[in-house]
């Protein structure tokens, strides 16, 4: 027996432009108009959801509608980047409340397009908080750190800080290989040194390498950590998990870099290729003068290009730090 809360998909694909014929009269759509008439014939009998179909920013890449494999949703991304609007048949899925809607929906779609419309397959109900907290449960990263959800406690011997992480719209939980070399940069330049008092972490997701930063610093009534994230929901995020570590007064988050705010003696960037030679003005005209500067989320093929960029203004060139397929550069 289905589950109440199950729904029905039927996955098809859509060419550019679609033919309607009912009641004798012929419509013409492109793929937006098309989705549009779904919602006025179905909308009120059963249909809950309409996707319209996807590409991968590697495959945008491959067609040239791209120039980048990996490309930055800036929580604002452009309308006009509508990849699947130029692909030829993308696969929709479009989503109803019940299987009798689906049903009635899937014949009326083979009567009056020439779309091939396969039966509709049931979506059961998942316990997605309960798949969400399984999917994290923390990270070793010796010798300077031990991440962990609020929902599990840290082992009993551990090395290094402890940090706690919700994860949620911002990235970085300490699973990725760039934030692993962030934080390990930044645990290793704390050892040699005291961390200065001025930071930026800019493109700062999830908050993890400003919480991380917090923790490292000692505290004082002039530090100031400054993170910036475009995305609100991923702000919410990082504020959130610095309340986990009892580090919401230590760290200030805005959404854009402020013109004032210059003299930082450490700066980190955790993005992408695109953003660091992007920002690359930006972020140095607020590195104080011998200011350290920490860059991630590099492939190997990124380096020279971001290396070069940076090191002009800043006259000596990067260390270079090595996990898996990922680089970070650091300027001590």
């Amino acid at each position: 027996m289905a589950s109440q809360d199950s729904t029905y998909r039927i996955k098809l694909r859509v060419p550019s432009r679609v033919t309607v014929t009912a009641g004798g009269h012929r419509r013409d759509f492109d793929r937006e108009g098309f989705f549009g008439w779904l919602w006025e014939e179905f909308g009120e009998r059963g249909l809950v959801g309409v996707h319209e179909g996807s590409m991968l920013s590697e495959r945008a890449a491959e067609l040239g509608l791209e120039t980048d494999s990996f490309t930055v949703d800036a929580a604002e991304a452009p309308r006009e980047r509508d990849w699947v609007g130029v692909d030829s048949q993308p696969v929709a899925e479009i989503y109803f409340s019940s299987r009798e809607g689906a049903l009635v929906a899937g014949s009326r779609l083979r009567t009056e397009t020439c779309l091939d419309v396969p039966e509709p397959e049931e979506q059961q109900a998942e316990d997605w908080d309960a798949i969400w907290k399984a999917s994290f449960t923390g990270i070793s990263i010796p010798p300077h750190w031990e991440v962990v959800p609020p929902w599990r406690e840290p082992p009993e011997k551990f090395e290094g800080k402890l940090l706690r992480l919700n994860p949620g719209a911002g990235f970085g939980t300490g699973t990725h290989e760039t934030t692993q070399l962030c934080l390990e940069l930044l645990a290793e330049s704390s050892a040699r040194k005291t961390l200065p008092e001025r930071i930026l972490d800019f493109g700062s997701g999830s908050g993890i390498l400003a919480i991380g930063t917090a923790a490292l610093q000692p505290r004082s009534e002039t530090s100031v950590i400054h993170a910036v994230e475009i995305d609100e929901l991923a702000i919410d995020n990082a504020i959130d998990n610095a309340r986990l570590n009892q580090l919401e007064d230590r760290i200030r988050y805005t959404r854009y870099l402020n013109e004032g705010d210059r003299g930082y003696g450490l700066i980190l960037a955790n993005i992408l290729k695109p953003v660091l030679l992007e920002f690359a003005d930006d972020l140095m005209s607020r590195l104080a003068p011998h200011g350290q500067l920490i860059l991630s989320g590099l492939v190997e093929a990124d380096v020279e290009a971001v290396a070069a960029r940076y090191s002009s203004r800043l006259g000596r060139l990067p260390a270079i730090k090595k996990r898996g397929d990922w680089r970070a550069l650091y300027w001590g």
